[in-house]
């Protein structure tokens, strides 16, 4: 997805393709949260993703753009790293009208606990409009069942406290390696950069298909990740 820091670790096979889709205020901070009035509800399939690679981000733009309905910020990453435009994209964007979550890159080397504090004390509930998303990209230099059972805590600690199943991300290849098997019930967002949408080992279905990194869209400078919800699935899936 989404990116690890210092530098991205991993990345599908890019071929970029073509996009598929055709209040009240709380003060947080020192910035308001618009808690209702969400203008573009659930009328697009897609949205983005971002993090602090995307600099500043003109969410009024985005929502102008009317191609998303969803976005996700990057959050935390591992025990003790928070992306310093998260507070300013989460605020921004729902300020413009579009539904947001939030996600935690996983670090299998660090401890699952230290990982879980620091994305519960960064990622608060009422800010949130779609569930949080585990974003496991890497095995780190675990053996693999640690790495699962180390997860699969991490996983049930964040259940737990939202009272909601997270959203995991990994892309095709990663999946089918290390995860097929695992995690039942949950939804995902699985990303392939390429025109032919990605087919899990086990037959698992998918809510949502990151299908490139290098999507544009108004208000954001660069390539940006975008995703699409697949046939059969609504975004009310995964509501918080």
């Amino acid at each position: 997805m989404f990116h690890p820091s210092p530098a991205r670790t991993s990345s599908p096979d890019a071929l970029p393709v073509t996009p598929i889709s055709g209040g009240s205020m709380s003060g947080i901070g020192a910035l308001p949260v618009l808690t209702s009035n969400f203008y573009l509800g659930r009328r697009y399939l897609e949205g983005i993703d971002v993090s602090r690679y995307q600099g500043v981000i003109d969410w009024k733009a985005v929502a102008r753009s009317r191609k998303i309905s969803y976005a996700y910020m990057k959050a935390t990453e591992g025990e003790s790293l928070v992306d310093r435009m998260y507070r300013k994209n989460i605020v921004e964007a729902r300020q413009a009208g579009i539904r947001v979550g939030s996600y935690h890159f996983y670090r299998p080397n660090v401890n699952w606990k230290r990982q879980v504090e620091n994305m519960l004390k960064t990622v608060k509930p009422e800010e949130q409009d779609l569930v949080p998303i585990v974003d496991i990209e890497v095995r780190g230099r675990v053996n693999h069942e640690k790495f699962i059972r180390d997860l699969k805590q991490f996983i049930s600690e964040v259940e737990r406290f939202y009272s909601k199943k997270p959203l995991l991300y990994t892309y095709h290849n990663f999946y089918n390696k290390h995860l097929v098997g695992y995690f039942h019930g949950y939804h995902w967002m699985i990303a392939r950069y390429r025109e032919d949408a990605p087919t899990l080992n086990d037959g698992t279905d998918f809510i949502m298909w990151q299908y490139t990194a290098s999507g544009e869209i108004e208000g954001v400078r660069g390539d940006v990740d975008r995703s699409c919800i697949m046939e059969g699935f609504r975004l009310y899936m995964v509501d918080m």
